[in-house]
Parts: structure tokens; sequence; C-alpha cells
């Protein structure tokens, strides 16, 4: 680092927003007695999507500009956030119009699981380290 002293560790934030995601996507598969799944899944999707929409408008780019050694790995999650888009509009779908009752949401949530589990982690593996050296992030993320 240079003579400025880094106040937070932007990689491990990140990790905590992850574990959030993960623990509210287990809250969803696993659903339960009176569990609504079409209220929880909607504030996860929304959250979720903001998310990935920050990180693809301000964060990559911005990464993209300081380490373009980084432009494979950002193509990759960037291409990984489609993916899940698909899937949690479709898990979305399913849960409003019939509440995610159906054997059809179960499978989609856990095709999601799958999915944003293996983006999570690639994503921790290749940006944590970097994220926490910097000292300075884009003010509009």
């Amino acid at each position: 680092m240079s003579g400025e002293q880094r106040l937070i560790a932007w990689g491990d934030e990140l990790v905590k927003l992850h574990d959030g995601f993960r623990r509210e996507l287990a809250r969803l598969r696993a659903g339960g007695e009176g569990f609504d799944l079409r209220t929880h899944c909607l504030a996860f999707c929304a959250a979720l999507h903001a998310h990935h929409e920050g990180e693809d408008a301000v964060l990559f780019p911005h990464l993209a500009a300081e380490r373009p050694e980084l432009a494979d790995v950002l193509a990759r999650l960037g291409a990984e956030h489609r993916v899940v888009a698909r899937l949690v509009a479709r898990v979305r779908d399913l849960a409003g119009t019939d509440g995610g009752t159906d054997a059809s949401a179960g499978d989609e949530l856990d095709r999601l699981a799958a999915e944003l589990e293996a983006h999570l982690d690639y994503e921790e593996e290749q940006l944590v380290p970097l994220l926490n050296g910097m000292t300075s992030m884009p003010d509009n993320l």
C-alpha cells in the first residue's frame, strides 16, 4: 500500500454480503410450514439483482481499468451473473404464480443454489485478496 491507510477490507465486506445471500437462499430452499416463498423470494431476488447490477455497472469496470489482467475473470463473472439472473427470474415466476408450492419451484431453487454457490466461491477466490488490498472504491458502488 502507498501512504494511505486502508480503512475497510473490501474483500471481507464482499464475503459478508455473499454469506447473507447464502443464508437467505438456504432459507428459501428450506421453506417450511407457513413459509411464504413469494414474499421471501421477491426480497432475495431484488437484493441479489441489485448486487450484481452494481458489480456489472461499477465495480467490474473499475477493476478492468485498474487491473487489465482481470479481463477473463471479469468476463466470466459477468456471464455467470446472466445465468443467475435467468434462474432468479424463473424462481420469481414460479413463486409468483403458485406460491412456489410445487416441486418445480424447489428444483429451480436447487439449480439457482448450485449456480450461485459456484459463482460466489469463484468471485471470492479471484477478487477478495485484490479487494482487501485496495484503499478506495468507486463512490457509486
